[in-house]
């Protein structure tokens, strides 16, 4: 017995009335006597009890009914739910994040997203590049946040979100802190990189995109830098500046958490690009979107500029 004959039992109940019903359906009237026939001889028992005026439901026929609507409206929620699972409206979205940088982007995100989406559910993840990279194209992740110089990955959709410039960090107290001077334009002030040759440095581990872009920076001074400890936190690297211990290079976003500190441009202006990223072939859903749309939305708040706050530094 399928819905169709289910859909057939449950509108003569509705009805009342063999040709009513057949009416409603639009299906001879002798047609479906006939499938109610067949129904209840294949079940063995009367649905309805007929005279020539009157058609009542008898006792097994209202059980009958019950299980019918239960079954029908079953099948009703399997469609709704394939095809909210094919809007992308409930299911799972792996989403990588730098966690650092990537943190306060999804607390900014969540709220708005959630409400519009109740029913998804983001499971977040922290991967290095590399491994983002990987676990795309075998589709165990769904969409990834990166840090990059360059669009590498050419089976890749990079989504910018912002550029962003890295700022050398020094103790508070430092002797290096004597250029530490407020500019015209009220930004940092620019530190000549030759001047920490002799200074021991915290970095972000080898191999890293952040040490991509970092170290031609101090190719480019003509020194090798003396590295103390290679973290792979920036709040790590901070604490190590905060007690006197060592110099740091850091993104501008991560530097703003730690104003106690004295923070210069670089002469080369070191950037890297935040981008949300995903398999061309493999874009998605809706949700998933709805999600980088966001992403976009709110990194232009997050990574806005502020001015060094100069009596805090000091």
């Amino acid at each position: 017995m399928d819905t169709r004959q289910l859909n057939y039992i449950l509108t003569i109940a509705e009805c009342g009335s063999i040709s009513r019903a057949a009416n409603k359906l639009f299906i001879s009237q002798s047609g479906l006597n006939q499938q109610l026939q067949r129904i209840e001889k294949e079940l063995g028992i009367s649905l309805f009890k007929r005279d020539t005026h009157h058609l009542a439901i008898t006792e097994s026929g209202t059980i009958f009914l019950r299980y019918a609507r239960e079954t029908l409206n079953r099948e009703k929620q399997m469609y709704a739910m394939i095809s909210d699972v094919m809007d992308g409206n409930v299911g799972e979205i792996r989403v990588n994040l730098a966690m650092e940088q990537g943190i306060e982007l999804f607390c900014e995100i969540f709220p708005e997203f959630h409400a519009k989406y109740p029913l998804v559910e983001l499971k977040l993840e922290d991967h290095i590049v590399y491994d983002q990279y990987k676990f795309l194209a075998e589709g165990k992740l769904d969409i990834g946040m990166v840090m990059v110089k360059n669009h590498e990955i050419e089976d890749l959709e990079y989504v910018h979100l912002a550029e962003e410039r890295f700022l050398l960090g020094v103790p508070s107290g430092h002797p290096l802190t004597r250029f530490y001077q407020p500019t015209a334009d009220g930004d940092y002030p620019e530190m000549d990189l030759t001047l920490c040759r002799q200074e021991p440095f915290s970095l972000m581990f080898a191999g890293s995109t952040f040490r991509q872009v970092i170290d031609p920076c101090f190719e480019q001074a003509g020194f090798t830098p003396k590295i103390m400890f290679e973290a792979r936190t920036n709040h790590v690297i901070a604490l190590m500046v905060s007690r006197g211990i060592c110099l740091t290079i850091l993104p501008e976003s991560q530097a703003k958490l730690y104003p106690h500190l004295c923070w210069f441009r670089l002469e080369d202006n070191p950037t890297w690009e935040s981008c949300m990223i995903y398999p061309k072939e493999q874009p998605p859903r809706k949700a998933g979107r709805y999600f980088i749309e966001l992403a976009v939305k709110h990194a232009k708040g997050l990574t806005a500029r502020s001015m060094p706050d100069w009596t805090l530094a000091k």
